[in-house]
């Protein structure tokens, strides 16, 4: 029997948000220039140093690759403020490639902006959060693969030797950010790439569209907002918002392209796991009340009173 293989929204997913990157880096109007490395002052950013990124073997790698095939995107540069600073230009975004440019002897290619210090930053975490939601959508793709092959969320758990939540979790997230809406868009633009405000996000968004399109707008506007406690935040006001007295809830019309079919029978899954867990636990319980009985009666059998 064969069957139809449905096509994979997902890899559309990782390609828009990588075209998206791209699109940031260059702006109508800019033009890339060549640039000494030395000529750029890096400061310390949202990503570390110790970054694996960074080593030394990494930075000679990316250096041997824009050596022969060119460098595929250019950095983000701004004016330096401080002209007595010995440096031409601050690093906004692609310190990694200016590295990598530096230890190979080559010109690094950039585009240069004027750019407040709020700007700056709002690029940066972009950038940042866009590199780890693609690492994430890979992990999310290779768990769907998983949960395919093996039919439960238990065999994808005990495959990946994490938990079942974990697994759900993520499948959860790559629903989310496949289906338009406010989690789509806060992944594809660099507003987070927190797994947990991504599916609180998508939650938010089945009772309440335009409070979660809100929040979004306003993390992209703040990149010091912290959006985690926001959209919990504005989650609790409206769950509180849709009882009605006597204990009843409201019936709110839901978002268009949900899926909570999939969301109860993951729920009923998580559920069966927990039951057997519990089972386990019992008779674990069960067992070294047993074991501690024994024991009180052996120490019992030989204690002897002091003379």
């Amino acid at each position: 029997m064969t069957t139809t293989k449905k096509p994979n929204a997902f890899g559309g997913a990782v390609n828009k948000l990588s075209d998206f990157q791209k699109q940031k880096a260059v702006q109508e109007g800019e033009r890339i220039i060549k640039v000494n490395p030395g000529e750029v002052e890096c400061k310390p950013q949202i990503r570390g140093k110790q970054n694996p990124g960074f080593t030394q073997e990494s930075l000679m790698e990316l250096g041997d690759d824009i050596e022969q095939n060119g460098q595929a995107e250019p950095a983000i540069l701004r004016p330096h403020p401080n002209p007595e600073s010995g440096f031409k230009y601050l690093m906004v975004a692609g310190e990694r490639r200016q590295r990598s440019c530096a230890l190979k002897g080559l010109l690094l290619e950039a585009v240069v902006r004027d750019l407040t210090d709020a700007q700056a930053k709002r690029i940066q975490r972009a950038e940042n959060v866009q590199r780890e939601n693609l690492t994430q959508l890979e992990v999310a793709l290779a768990l769907k693969g998983d949960k395919e092959e093996l039919g439960t969320l238990q065999a994808v758990a005990d495959e990946w030797k994490k938990s079942v939540s974990w697994v759900a979790e993520r499948l959860a997230y790559l629903d989310a950010v496949e289906q338009p809406g406010a989690s789509r868009t806060a992944v594809q633009n660099g507003v987070t790439a927190d797994i947990s405000v991504v599916n609180d996000l998508a939650r938010l968004e089945r009772l309440d569209q335009a409070a979660a399109v809100e929040l979004v707008q306003r993390a992209e506007e703040d990149p010091d907002l912290n959006l985690r406690n926001e959209v919990r935040t504005q989650l609790r006001t409206t769950k509180a918002l849709r009882i009605k007295p006597g204990g009843k809830t409201k019936t709110a019309k839901p978002a268009a392209n949900t899926d909570e079919d999939t969301e109860l029978d993951v729920l009923k899954e998580q559920n069966a796991v927990l039951a057997e867990q519990v089972k386990a636990l019992e008779a674990e319980k069960e067992y070294l009340t047993q074991e501690l009985e024994k024991a009180r009666q052996q120490i019992a059998e030989q204690w002897k009173p002091t003379e």
